[in-house]
């Protein structure tokens, strides 16, 4: 007979016989699988430096040492067919927004998927840049010294949720659609943060927008275009039409890019005019109310000039223009930007750049508003660079 302590040294014996059995069949399984992804890599982008500014309005203006840009980039493919890309901004609360349910500080969270004959269909889905014809969103965020309104997703929803399906058609020219949020915040929340009222509009039962873009790459790439038409709803039985054209020409050491954008807004979620028009009409803040039949229009360019290995200069101009079409004009704000800075890279094979620029702004208002005009004068000096923290 078997004795209990045999016994037990036997189930012990059989069940780790049966265990690694399990180990060795599940270490089959995965060998057919990559253990991680193909190609990866983790970096950190950085900015800082001296700025100091001076305001028509005196509480604006000041001298100071800043991080004005930290952001944690990780992304890669995991095959040949699926790539994903996550990154934060550092100096950003991790607070969700009240519609996607994102974090205030994530840029991208997505993952694409390239299928179908030569791999020419590509599919998006997750937090996402928006499709807009924009090449001024295009540039690392570290080398802009200050952006466009639009950019700064005042009139437009930048970084979304949402789903995106392109085709390639040939190696110049790609098309495609867009499916995203109107807004990261929700139709109450955006309002009220903004001191705005939520009455005489409702908001939309589908909250949500469509980018159609075509994209080209003509001259054997010299020339490159991202044309886009976006239709968004935010109220209820208010849709806003936007037409985007991108346009960059590149042949070194130039390049330079041109872009254009026209929107009308059924209901104001962009608000600028409509706070204008509020305060205009004597409203205290939390009783703002949108307005209808808003106008935005924008033109932006930006010339980069690689003088050597080393050197370079940058020139960047853009005017922005909303207004009303219902009340006084279509130009109640005029938003004038500008800078001008040259860049020293010490290093050839590593993106670390030191910097000094000026960047201007000039805020001007229509006679009927009675307001002053806003003028900002920046002196910055510093430097930013891309640590690659882990690469494969």
């Amino acid at each position: 007979m078997i004795n209990k302590k045999t016994a037990v040294i036997m189930v012990f014996c059989l069940l780790g016989q049966s265990l690694l059995g399990q180990e060795q069949m599940l270490e089959k399984k995965d060998s057919l699988e990559p253990t991680s992804s193909k190609r990866m890599k983790l970096e950190l982008y950085f900015r800082g430096g001296f700025i100091s500014d001076k305001h028509t309005q005196e509480r604006l203006s000041s001298s100071h040492f800043q991080v004005d840009n930290a952001r944690l980039n990780f992304q890669g493919d995991y095959n040949e067919d699926l790539s994903y890309r996550v990154r934060f901004r550092l100096n950003r609360p991790l607070s969700p927004t009240s519609q996607d349910n994102a974090s205030v500080g994530l840029d991208y969270a997505y993952l694409s998927y390239r299928f179908g004959k030569q791999k020419r269909w590509e599919a998006m889905a997750g937090k996402q840049l928006s499709a807009m014809g924009s090449f001024e969103q295009d540039i690392n965020p570290l080398y802009e010294y200050i952006f466009t309104d639009y950019l700064n997703g005042v009139y437009a929803n930048v970084f979304l949720a949402g789903v995106q399906l392109t085709y390639k058609i040939n190696d110049q020219h790609k098309i495609g659609v867009q499916l995203h949020n109107t807004l990261n915040e929700s139709f109450s929340n955006h309002l009220s943060n903004n001191n705005f009222s939520t009455s005489d509009y409702t908001a939309s039962k589908a909250p949500i927008g469509a980018y159609f873009l075509w994209n080209a790459n003509l001259f054997k790439g010299k020339f490159k275009t991202k044309y886009t038409y976006n239709i968004s709803q935010f109220a209820q039985g208010y849709y806003t039409h936007s037409l985007s054209l991108g346009n960059k020409f590149q042949s070194d050491p130039h390049t330079v890019y041109l872009d254009l954008v026209y929107s009308h807004m059924g209901a104001d979620f962009g608000l600028t005019s409509s706070r204008l028009l509020s305060i205009s009409d004597g409203l205290v803040e939390g009783n703002y109310t949108m307005r209808k039949n808003i106008v935005y229009k924008c033109a932006v360019s930006r010339y980069d000039y690689q003088i050597d290995d080393h050197w370079s200069a940058t020139a960047k101009i853009g005017v922005e223009l909303t207004g009303s079409r219902n009340i006084h004009n279509e130009q109640l704000r005029t938003n004038y930007i500008y800078f001008l800075a040259g860049q020293y890279a010490p290093f050839r094979t590593q993106d670390l750049r030191f910097y000094i620029a000026y960047v201007g702004n000039t805020i001007q208002y229509a006679k009927e508003l009675a307001m002053d005009k806003e003028q900002l004068h920046r002196f910055a000096i510093g430097a930013y660079f891309t640590l690659p923290i882990l690469k494969k």
